[in-house]
């Protein structure tokens, strides 16, 4: 168990980025803090080829994954079958920009991260997906965790909407008798 309630030996995780070095990072800290199933790849061809092999519980893609792209491999994840589909995606991009950050979340990433970063927020984010899980969608144009942000309520306060109604009816009734006289 990590330092921050996230059970890192249940986890099965697949490291799919382009960018070696970053690629080494996340697996060393993964098997570092005692995830046990954790495969690295560097091309999307070969993240599709463990797929088939392993049923991961975390994905870690790069936005730059080689050959089609993270946001496309993010796709191809939540359109597969069995548990796998609606795992934790984490997009891991350097420059991000507004395209790049719209259209991985509507690819179904369930978190984005920008480089640099350290272990420790590595693993709030995982802490935070973890207590924190977000409903899943699964509808014809999207499919993947809900996308918003925070949960909206139900309105406690007074409400004012049905008094001005009731103000603007008394009004208009107010200038038709004053026009009619």
């Amino acid at each position: 168990m990590g330092r921050l309630g996230v059970n890192f030996q249940a986890m099965r995780a697949l490291v799919a980025l382009s960018n070696k070095q970053l690629a080494d990072y996340i697996w060393h800290f993964l098997k570092d803090n005692g995830a046990e199933n954790v495969q690295l790849v560097h091309h999307s061809k070969d993240a599709v080829r463990r797929m088939s092999e392993h049923e991961f519980t975390h994905f870690f893609v790069g936005h730059h994954l080689e050959e089609f792209g993270g946001p496309d491999f993010a796709r191809f994840i939540r359109m597969s079958n069995g548990a796998p589909a609606e795992a934790p995606i984490i997009m891991i991009m350097s420059n991000p920009d507004r395209d790049k950050v719209v259209d991985s979340r509507d690819s179904g990433v369930s978190e984005i991260m920008s480089i640099p970063f350290t272990g420790l927020q590595l693993e709030e984010r995982l802490a935070h997906m973890t207590a924190k899980p977000k409903e899943f969608i699964r509808a014809s144009a999207y499919i993947g965790p809900d996308r918003r942000r925070a949960a909206t309520f139900a309105y406690r306060g007074t409400e004012r909407r049905n008094d001005m109604v009731r103000v603007a009816k008394f009004q208009k009734s107010a200038q038709r008798e004053l026009s009619s006289n």
